[in-house]
């Protein structure tokens, strides 16, 4: 697995990946113009090698421009040790690199985030009952208390603040599939969709849609079909290869990432209801065993609305109606982003500058964005819950700067580093102020939508908005193992915690344990 790091730290072949003969690696920017700054500094290098490098430019908009790198030597059609010398000069040339008002930002290692996750330490089931879960609490003073029982214990912990909750349902996401074309039809293989965005509704017929396919060597034009199909069928046709699908560093490429064209036979079927036929809950390949019945209930909240997610916003999992009762409705609001697979995907970078974090749609009505607001105007405690609902939150934040600041469309979009361009604009605005730029002076039953990048990183990003979060344990070199140490103002302090509840039994990941997390007091 990616957290097997530890092991590699150092080595080419932690911050590159072998696919096909080849060594590759991509490395973002946060604009056109710096990538194309550094392409010129490697092609300057690979000139005094003599060893040139392969390299292709995604443009990405307002998220900046990713760079595709690869090295191999055409003579012996293999990787040789000269790419691996000309790839350990790029990692050389991207230690210091321009940036916008200077230097970019200092390194993030990812071995500096990384952590031992014992795999009995991983849960294979959620806690049962739901809500009996064990909960370890890092207050503001950065004290520890473990609890045995969340449900018993966190309601005296957050009575009369206001909570967050990212209300969002986890569709169908995971498909079988058989490859079609040869008069055979080939042995099954998943097909992971990646993000549904708002398109659960849309027809499924002729819908395009970004998927991963477990297999290498994927091609353009290949056609794939649902192997649960009956009454209709259901065929993807690959119409765009996107790349290699990274979800383990010793695996060369756990798939294909592509776009495919759905194909409906008959066509008059929605998105949702197309996968309620030939989907399964996409519950996470760590568990090592197949979705079950009962996950369909177990992988999602008791509040979750409507479908959307390719993942569970997990911290929820462990909320029952009796708590939430408890709590009252007054002092609850609800958002909703639609988890995608890259949230959850590992930094295979050893820098995590370097790594492109893939957008997520969010909604939010007026009437609940303007009760969290009011909240935080009457110095009430807002508990956030989950990664989720805090980049949301957050990203509110960073669009509601721009609009202040009249930058950009106006379209609520948010780029993954744009907030450092934003830094100094920010100084002054608080985040009801933020918050309610956003709303301006649409009726509480609008609805807000936008799509998001935000990647949260330690060392210097500073939460505008969430000063109290519930979480699970997350897994090594993930971006939430990043945000949570942005969040506790210590990566150091994340690793001995996690060290902690792993010696104490605390069971991990999405059906595991619950943290309640206070930002520290200054």
């Amino acid at each position: 697995a990616a957290w097997n790091r530890m092991a590699t730290t150092g080595k080419v072949d932690s911050t590159w990946t072998r696919v096909s003969g080849a060594l590759k690696k991509t490395v973002h920017f946060s604009s056109y113009s710096k990538a194309l700054t550094f392409a010129n500094q490697v092609n300057e290098m690979s000139s005094e090698l003599d060893h040139h490098a392969n390299m292709t430019f995604s443009h990405r908009c307002i998220d900046g421009c990713d760079v595709d790198m690869e090295f191999f030597t055409f003579e012996s059609n293999s990787v040789t040790d000269k790419d691996y010398l000309a790839a350990s000069k790029v990692d050389q040339l991207l230690e210091v690199r321009e940036g916008a008002n200077g230097l970019e930002p200092e390194a993030i290692l990812m071995s500096d985030y990384t952590y031992d996750l014992k795999l009995e330490s991983i849960a294979k089931y959620p806690a049962h009952p739901r809500g009996s879960s064990k909960m370890i609490r890092v207050d503001e003073h950065g004290e520890i208390s473990h609890y045995d029982n969340f449900e018993d214990s966190f309601y005296s912990l957050v009575k009369g603040s206001h909570m967050v909750f990212n209300e969002s349902k986890v569709a169908n996401a995971r498909v079988s599939v058989v490859r079609d074309g040869t008069g055979t039809r080939g042995s099954p293989l998943e097909m992971m969709i990646l993000d549904l965005g708002n398109g659960m509704a849309s027809p499924a017929n002729a819908l395009r849609l970004n998927v991963m396919l477990r297999q290498e060597g994927v091609q353009l034009g290949d056609v794939f079909t649902a192997e649960r199909n009956s009454p209709n069928t259901a065929t993807f046709h690959v119409v765009k290869v996107i790349g290699p699908w990274i979800e383990d560093e010793q695996s060369n490429g756990n798939g294909t990432e592509v776009i495919v064209e759905c194909a409906m036979d008959p066509g008059d079927m929605s998105l949702e209801d197309m996968l309620d036929m030939v989907g399964t809950v996409p519950i996470p390949p760590y568990l090592d065993r197949e979705a079950e019945d009962s996950d369909s209930k177990n992988y999602n909240n008791v509040y979750a609305s409507a479908a959307g997610s390719v993942a569970a916003p997990t911290a929820g999992l462990h909320f029952t109606e009796n708590l939430l009762l408890k709590i009252g409705a007054e002092n609850i609001s609800f958002l909703s982003l639609h988890v995608g697979a890259g949230t959850f995907q590992p930094v295979v970078a050893e820098n995590a500058h370097d790594h492109a974090m893939h957008g997520e749609t969010f909604a939010v009505s007026v009437g609940e964005l303007r009760r969290i607001t009011a909240a935080l105007e009457s110095g009430k405690r807002l508990v956030v819950v989950g990664t989720t609902s805090s980049r949301t939150l957050e990203s509110l934040y960073w669009i509601g700067v721009k609009k202040i600041a009249a930058i950009g469309s106006g379209e609520l979009e948010l780029g993954q580093k744009e907030w450092m361009d934003l830094k100094e604009l920010a100084k002054d605005i608080e985040p009801e102020t933020a918050l309610n730029a956003v709303m301006g002076g649409l009726k509480d039953t609008d609805s807000l939508s936008g799509r998001t990048h935000l990647m949260i990183t330690p060392n210097q990003y500073k939460f505008q908005v969430v000063s109290e979060l519930v979480t699970n344990f997350h897994a090594p070199d993930s971006t939430l193992m990043l945000l949570v140490s942005a969040f506790l103002e210590s990566g150091s302090k994340v690793k001995s915690v996690y060290e902690e509840a792993q010696n104490r039994g605390y069971r991990f990941l999405s059906f595991g344990d619950v943290c309640f997390f206070s930002k520290p007091c200054k």
